[in-house]
């Protein structure tokens, strides 16, 4: 596939982390998720006792004549997981060494690629103060390059606003699933309104924050004149050491706000610099188990 983003090198990459995802996933196939209803596939799973209420369509008196006690068959059914790749497209995620849309492209292409190897369904959309055109859910392989296209001609542009996007997002889904939240959370309107809307609309949410080590620990010097990407905000002032070990607080306070706000929420959260290689990051989350709800 003929990409600067996603080579040959990457797709070596992806096919490691597939691998690694089998190891992983408890599940000894492609990545079915069953669970226990009554009466709701052919495929028998187990015995348990009648009680009030039960539909007696699923009694099994051939047991019944043997036991002279009643039983109901439990049956297997298949759940159709649907990943939901949101991926933050704002100006803010143009700056950084990598640029961070580009590493989150990376990410959410190896998390779908997972996905549709599992025979998931996946769907992407992009967002900044608006959703983007979605790529509805799909399954199968043969999705993965449709969806690398799709990675690959998103752009940057516009502010951000977390919460009207993930707040509209939850809304208008048909389907729920695994909501994966890719951005740099930087909104000065917050996020945590957004995020819950997806949490309360029953999707599981998993919070990937990325930041650029320029941001986490910047080397400014002096006299600047700063200019605010997603607005036409400037402000002129002289940085110092203290000034920047100030600031160092500042964003530490604040990514400590987020994770807290996560762990309340029972929002899976992870973050990454940039520098880290990618494939670390998805198998630190693969690690972690949070497909296998």
């Amino acid at each position: 596939m003929e990409s600067t983003l996603f080579d040959a090198d990457f797709m070596r990459k992806l096919e490691m982390l597939r691998l690694l995802a089998r190891k992983v996933f408890r599940s000894p196939s492609h990545g079915e998720r069953t669970t226990l209803r009554r009466g709701t596939s052919l495929e028998f799973s187990d015995y348990r006792r009648y009680q009030a209420g039960d539909d007696f369509r699923y009694i099994d008196w051939n047991v019944y004549s043997r036991l002279d006690r009643l039983f109901l068959k439990v049956f297997t059914a298949e759940e159709d997981l649907t990943i939901h790749l949101l991926i933050d497209t704002s100006q803010s995620m143009r700056l950084g060494t990598p640029p961070k849309l580009d590493y989150a492209r990376r990410v959410a292409a190896a998390l779908g690629y997972i996905g549709l190897n599992s025979l998931d369904r996946v769907g992407a959309v992009a967002f900044a103060d608006e959703l983007g055109t979605p790529m509805p859910p799909q399954r199968g392989r043969q999705q993965i390059f449709a969806m690398f296209r799709y990675f690959e001609a998103l752009q940057c542009h516009g502010g951000t606003d977390v919460n009207r996007v993930l707040s509209n997002y939850a809304r208008q889904s048909a389907k729920t699933g695994l909501a994966i939240v890719i951005s740099d959370l930087f909104d000065a309107n917050g996020y945590e309104r957004g995020l819950d809307a997806l949490a309360y609309g029953n999707f599981d949410v998993l919070l990937l924050q990325l930041v650029d080590e320029a941001e986490i620990n910047p080397q400014f010097d002096g006299a600047l004149r700063l200019h605010d990407i997603e607005s036409t905000q400037q402000r002129r002032l002289t940085v110092n050491r203290r000034l920047l070990e100030l600031y160092r607080q500042k964003m530490a306070a604040y990514l400590t706000q987020i994770e807290t706000f996560c762990a309340k929420r029972n929002i899976e959260y992870l973050r990454a610099s940039t520098i880290v290689p990618f494939e670390d990051l998805v198998l630190q989350y693969l690690r972690r188990g949070f497909y296998l709800n």
